[in-house]
C-alpha cells in the first residue's frame, strides 16, 4: 500500500506537515504535482511565477529521489478536473491514503471537500493539514467572532505565538523502497525576455533558508529604518519563496525567535509583516467574497469606477507622467517584483487618482508578479482602494510626489527605471518644458483635482 502526497503552494520538504506525515509509515510514498495551465490562467498566475515553481519542483524531485519518494506529474484542464485525475490515479496505483495541505480559496476548499467524499466512497482517507501558523478558527475576538481589523488580530496572534512554542518539522522519513520511476516536469513557454528575468531568482529550499538566515543575521536590525526606501536593499526579498511555499511563515518565525527577541523595533516590524501575510489568509478563509472577485465591503461592488482604458494602459506601461509611479511599474514589468512601499503608491494612484477599479490592478499584478499571492495581493489592493478589510479611509490618498520626495529623496530609484529624466532639475516632478524636450509623459490627471474628485465620489457613494 502506498500513500499519496499532493503539492499545492507548499513547494518544500521541510516544515511540510502533509508530506511529513504521509512519509511516517516509511513504506512507500508518491509525491504528486498537478500540471494545470487552465487553472493557472483562471487564477491570473504569472508565467514567471509558474516557471519559478517548476524550477523549484525540479530541485525537489532530485531530493525526493534521495528519500526513495517517487515524483509524479498528472495533467488537468481546470480546477474542476483535478479530483477526477486524482481519483483515477488512486484507483490505478493501489493508493492507501491521500495527504494535502489546505488552501483557502473558495474553489480550493470545495475541491478538497469533494475529494474527501470521493475518497470515502472508495474507502480511502483524505488527510488535510493546515498551512497557516495557527488554525484560522483558533483566533477569535472576545465575543467569539472573527477579526476584521489587523491590530487586534495581531495582538491575539502574538499572544498565541508567545504562549505556544513554534515548532517546525524536519525532512520526511526516507522510504524503504521507491515503487515508481519519477516523471519529468515540462516547462511552460517563456519568451527570451522573461527567461532572462527568471534568472534573477535562484531556486531551492536550501537557498531560501540560507537567504532567511542571512537576513536575520545582517539586515533585520535595520529593517524598520530601511524597508520603505526602494533604492536601498533593505527588505528580506523572501516574498517569491513565501508565495510559492518554498519557505513557510512558520519557518520564518521559528528562525527569528531562535536567534533574537522581539524587543528590537526592526525585528518587531518584520514579524508584523509575516503576521499581515497570515491575516490576509485568515480573511480569505473566513470571507469567501474575496475569492469571488468581490469587494470585502459589499457596498463597493457597485462603486462607479472609471473605465478609461487609455489611463489603465498608461499606468500599466509606466507612462503616467508621475516619475515614482512609472519607475515602480517599469520595475514590475522588467523584474516581476515591486517594492512594497511602491505597491501601495501605485495601487492608490490607480484606484483613487484615476478612479479605475482596483480589480484591474489586482489582476495585472497577479499576471506579472513572481511573488503573486492571492490573499496578500487582494488584501493590499483592497486596503489601498478603501474597499477591504482594515482599509485606508477613503479620504486617505497618497500624494505620489510627496511619497517620492520622502522615500526616494535623491531620485536614485527613479533614475534607474526612468533614465530619460535623469538630468531634470526636479526628478520627482519635471517641468512641462523638460517633459516635452525629453519626450517624457505629461500627467494623466491633475493630482490635486483628481484627489478632490475621488473624495467626492467616495463621500457621495457612502451616504
Amino acid at each position: 500500500m502506498t500513500n499519496l502526497f499532493i503539492f499545492n503552494t507548499d513547494l518544500r520538504l521541510r516544515d511540510n506537515p502533509a508530506l511529513f506525515y504521509a512519509a511516517e509509515n516509511g513504506k512507500s510514498l508518491v509525491a504528486m504535482f498537478i500540471y494545470n495551465p487552465k487553472k493557472w490562467e483562471s487564477h491570473n498566475e504569472s508565467d514567471l511565477k509558474i516557471a519559478f515553481q517548476i524550477d523549484n519542483l525540479r530541485n525537489i524531485s532530485k531530493r525526493l529521489a534521495e528519500l526513495n519518494i517517487s515524483f509524479k506529474v498528472i495533467h488537468a484542464k481546470g480546477i474542476g478536473e483535478e479530483n477526477k485525475k486524482i481519483i483515477e490515479y488512486v484507483k490505478n496505483n493501489n493508493i492507501n491514503e491521500v495527504f494535502i495541505n489546505k488552501e483557502y480559496g473558495i474553489n480550493e476548499i470545495n475541491r478538497d471537500l469533494n475529494l474527501e467524499k470521493e475518497l470515502e466512497n472508495l474507502n480511502k482517507k483524505l488527510n488535510s493539514f493546515d498551512s497557516s501558523v495557527f488554525l484560522p478558527d483558533s483566533i477569535k475576538t472576545q465575543s467569539d467572532t472573527f477579526f476584521k481589523v489587523f491590530t487586534p488580530f495581531s495582538r491575539a496572534f502574538r499572544s498565541k505565538l508567545f504562549t505556544k512554542k513554534i515548532e517546525v518539522l524536519d525532512l520526511p522519513k526516507k522510504q524503504k523502497n521507491k515503487t515508481q520511476e519519477s516523471d519529468e516536469i515540462e516547462n511552460i513557454s517563456l519568451n527570451a525576455e522573461r527567461k532572462k528575468t527568471l534568472e534573477l531568482y535562484r531556486v531551492g529550499e536550501e537557498y531560501a533558508l540560507d537567504k532567511l538566515d542571512k537576513f536575520i543575521d545582517h539586515k533585520i536590525h535595520s529593517y524598520k529604518e530601511k524597508r520603505d526606501y526602494p533604492a536601498i536593499d533593505g527588505t528580506s526579498s523572501l516574498s517569491p519563496y513565501l508565495s510559492s511555499g518554498v519557505l513557510s511563515s512558520r519557518q520564518c518565525l521559528f528562525r527569528v525567535f531562535e536567534k533574537l527577541s522581539e524587543e528590537e523595533e526592526g525585528i518587531k516590524t518584520w514579524v508584523n509583516e509575516i503576521i499581515w501575510r497570515e491575516f490576509y489568509k485568515y480573511i480569505l478563509f473566513h470571507n469567501p467574497r474575496v475569492s469571488k472577485n468581490l469587494s470585502f465591503t459589499e457596498k463597493y461592488d457597485e462603486f462607479p469606477w472609471s473605465d478609461n482604458q487609455d489611463h489603465f494602459t498608461a499606468w500599466s506601461k509606466g507612462k503616467t507622467g508621475v516619475p515614482i509611479i512609472d519607475a515602480a511599474m517599469r520595475q514590475l514589468n522588467s523584474t516581476g517584483w515591486m517594492h512594497n512601499r511602491l505597491r501601495m503608491i501605485v495601487a492608490m494612484y490607480l484606484s483613487k487618482n484615476l478612479l479605475i477599479d482596483w480589480r484591474k490592478g489586482e489582476k495585472y499584478f497577479m499576471q506579472n508578479l513572481i511573488d503573486g499571492d492571492f490573499a496578500s495581493n487582494n488584501g493590499g489592493w483592497q486596503w489601498s482602494a478603501s474597499t477591504g478589510v482594515d482599509a485606508a479611509p477613503y479620504f486617505r490618498i497618497f500624494n505620489p510626489i510627496t511619497q517620492s520626495e520622502k522615500f526616494d529623496k535623491r531620485g536614485d530609484f527613479i533614475k534607474k527605471w526612468v533614465p530619460e529624466i535623469s538630468s531634470v532639475k526636479n526628478i520627482h516632478n519635471p517641468s512641462t518644458d523638460e517633459r516635452n524636450d525629453l519626450g517624457y509623459s505629461n500627467h494623466l490627471v491633475d493630482l490635486k483635482e483628481s484627489r478632490k474628485k475621488a473624495i467626492e465620489a467616495f463621500s457621495n457613494f457612502s451616504k
